[in-house]
């Protein structure tokens, strides 16, 4: 994260964020991404709606050895000084780990385009900042589902960037309302090509936004549907998201 200038990331539109390569040793990042797809299918999360398919890591405090040791790391002092210099924010760790996540998209996953929650469901703080790292060593560019990054309030405008999901990739960004950002064009890779991505978000006390769920939108190409319109709007329902949330 030292190549990554503060300056040039606080300054970044629509929203901070950065990306950058080689973040971990290759051989532990490997020794992660094994253990990973060495856990048992029943493990894990399905998520299939209209808006989001992947698989996400059920439980988050009982991981193997060396992720378990990535996350603590992500944790340390160091790292969490490092990180608050370089979005400005003082961060503060989720001892919940309600905002942590290991996310496996098999063929044909995606995920739309949103905004996070963004206010903690129990210390009601804000997510201040996402941290990710892509863990797919045999993980080609041309198998797609790239993080995209758009401009746009309400309604989007454009996209601004596009970034490959290659293997020990670091991705960055700060939380706010316009942070539109996803994964929404499938895994196209062949049936052996998981996209393995680990994140972390961090809190702080700046939280003035009540935002519990995620917010999906449409892209401007996407196909006009009123329905699926509806959907996005119980998804980010606290109270109704279940009836959309696993299809």
């Amino acid at each position: 994260m030292n190549k990554i200038s503060i300056n040039d990331y606080q300054l970044r539109q629509p929203f901070p964020y950065a990306f950058q390569d080689g973040i971990l040793d290759e051989s532990f990042a490997k020794d992660i991404q094994t253990e990973i797809l060495a856990l048992d299918d029943s493990a894990w999360d399905r998520y299939q709606n209209p808006f989001e398919e992947k698989f996400t890591l059920r439980d988050k405090f009982n991981f193997p050895p060396k992720l378990k040791q990535l996350f603590e790391e992500l944790e340390s002092t160091e790292v969490v000084n490092q990180l608050s210099a370089l979005s400005g924010h003082q961060l503060l760790l989720d001892p919940t780990r309600n905002f942590w996540g290991v996310h496996k998209y098999n063929q044909g996953d995606k995920l739309d385009i949103h905004l996070d929650a963004e206010c903690h469901p129990i210390t009601k703080q804000k997510k201040q900042l996402t941290l990710g790292i892509y863990l797919s060593s045999n993980w080609s560019a041309e198998y797609g589902c790239e993080l995209e990054i758009w401009r746009g309030d309400t309604k989007l405008i454009e996209r601004v960037d596009s970034i490959a999901p290659l293997f020990n990739r670091l991705v960055i960004f700060t939380c706010t309302d316009v942070a539109w950002h996803g994964n929404p064009e499938p895994v196209k890779g062949p049936d052996d090509a998981k996209r393995l991505f680990i994140t972390i978000s961090y809190l702080s006390e700046n939280n003035t936004n009540q935002r519990t769920k995620a917010l999906f939108i449409a892209r401007p190409s996407d196909p006009v549907d009123e329905e699926k319109d509806k959907m996005r709007l119980l998804r980010a329902d606290p109270e109704k998201y279940k009836e959309v949330y696993r299809i």
